[in-house]
């Protein structure tokens, strides 16, 4: 189960978001939850949200947040 989170976020970043969410056809969750993927698995090899993008997946995503 997912769990909801509240947060902060400078108006001009979320307006990219936005942007690239609507530009890859995907909801802003979705979004931001696959940057976070991706970033975590650039950063920790090992961690278990590489298992849900695949390696492969996680080259191939957009990296200009």
């Amino acid at each position: 189960m997912k769990t909801p989170l509240a947060l902060r976020i400078d108006p001009t970043v979320l307006a990219a978001a936005r942007e690239c969410a609507r530009q890859d056809n995907r909801t802003l969750t979705n979004f931001i939850e696959t940057a976070l993927r991706q970033r975590i698995a650039e950063m920790t090899p090992d961690h278990p949200a590489r298992g849900h993008l695949g390696a492969e997946l996680a080259r191939e995503l957009p990296r200009d947040l």
